[in-house]
């Protein structure tokens, strides 16, 4: 099984496992969900979709991992931050 990394933040005796989701429009209209840490990435005709399911994802592998290594965080955390791959253009 490959593990991957899981960045802990230890506060008050909490585990707390945080990630960044990093939505991306794509040229063809498509929209992509990435989140490095974990290797996943997901496409889909929305933004909200494919966060979803980068965010279910990584949720399987993290209950894969939890199973293995018998340990499980107090909380799991997904920031977004909103890339851009097509140039932005203000109109007047």
């Amino acid at each position: 099984m490959k593990t991957f990394p899981m960045r802990e933040f230890v506060s008050q005796g909490d585990a707390k496992l945080q990630y960044e989701i990093v939505v991306t429009h794509e040229q063809d209209g498509s929209w992509t969900a990435t989140i490095d840490e974990l290797g996943v990435r997901a496409t889909a005709a929305g933004d909200i979709e494919s966060r979803a399911k980068a965010q279910a994802q990584a949720l399987r592998m993290i209950a894969d991992q939890i199973e293995t290594d018998h340990s499980a965080p107090d909380h799991i955390n997904f920031g977004v931050r909103i890339g851009s791959r097509l140039p932005l253009i203000a109109i007047f």
